[in-house]
C-alpha cells in the first residue's frame, strides 16, 4: 500500500513537472515567434512565465535548450503532416509529390515553427549536443527515411526511374522546398510580372519534381 502511494506521488510530481515545462515552452514561444533569437533572454523568458531565472534552470539548461525544445515541437508536427500526406498517395511518385505538399502545408499552416526550424538548421547551432538538438536530428532523419521509402516504392512499382538514387532525390526535394518557400521579394516580383503567384510557382515546382524522376515507360 505504501509503495502504491509513493508511486502515485512520484507520478503526480512527474506530471506537474511536465505541465510546468509545457507552460514555459508555451510562453517562450511567444517571445521566439515575435523576436529574433538574439533578442530573447532568459530574464525575459522568466518574466514572461512569472518565474525566477533559477527555476527555469530546473527545467532547461539554457536559452538554447528552450529554443531547441520549441523547434522539436515543430518538427514533430511536420512529421505527422508528412506521414499523413504520404499515406494518401497511391503510387511511389504520388507519395513523393505528397511529401512536397506536406512541407508546403507545414510552411503555410505553421509559419512560426517553420521559421525557427530553418534557423535551427543554420550553421550557428551545428555543433550543439543538446538533448533536444539530438532529438531534432533524429526526427529529421526519420523525415528523410519517409521520403526515401516513397522513392523506393516508386522504383519498385515502376512510376519512378530505377536509376535514380533515393537519398539524392530526397535531399534535392528537401533543399529545393526550403528555397521555394523562402523566395525573396525581388524574385516574387519577377514571377508576379509574368502573372505567376507564389502558390502557383509551388504547384509548378512539384510538377517539375515529378517529371524529373518519373518513369515515362511504365508497364
Amino acid at each position: 500500500m505504501v509503495t502504491v502511494i509513493l508511486l502515485s506521488i512520484k507520478e503526480i510530481r512527474r506530471r506537474e513537472k511536465e505541465q510546468r515545462r509545457d507552460y514555459i515552452l508555451n510562453e517562450a514561444e511567444k517571445l521566439f515567434f515575435s523576436r529574433d533569437y538574439d533578442n530573447v533572454s532568459m530574464n525575459q523568458i522568466a518574466q514572461e512565465v512569472g518565474l525566477n531565472k533559477a527555476t527555469l534552470y530546473l527545467y532547461f539548461n539554457n536559452k538554447e535548450s528552450i529554443y531547441f525544445a520549441i523547434v522539436l515541437r515543430g518538427v514533430q508536427i511536420f512529421k505527422e503532416i508528412l506521414k499523413n500526406k504520404v499515406n494518401t498517395g497511391k503510387t511511389g511518385i504520388d507519395k513523393l509529390e505528397e511529401a512536397g505538399r506536406a512541407y508546403f502545408e507545414f510552411y503555410k499552416d505553421y509559419p512560426d515553427y517553420h521559421d525557427v526550424y530553418l534557423y535551427f538548421k543554420s550553421k550557428r547551432f551545428k555543433d550543439s549536443r543538446d538533448e533536444y538538438a539530438l532529438q531534432i536530428e533524429s526526427l529529421t532523419g526519420d523525415l528523410m527515411i519517409i521520403i526515401c521509402n516513397s522513392i523506393q516504392e516508386g522504383i519498385k512499382d515502376g512510376t519512378i526511374r530505377k536509376e535514380v538514387k533515393p537519398i539524392e532525390v530526397a535531399v534535392f526535394v528537401a533543399v529545393t522546398a526550403e528555397r521555394i518557400v523562402g523566395l525573396g521579394p525581388t524574385t516574387l516580383k519577377v514571377l508576379e510580372c509574368q502573372g505567376i503567384k507564389h502558390e502557383q510557382f509551388i504547384e509548378d515546382s512539384m510538377d517539375l519534381w515529378r517529371h524529373m524522376v518519373m518513369n515515362n515507360v511504365q508497364n
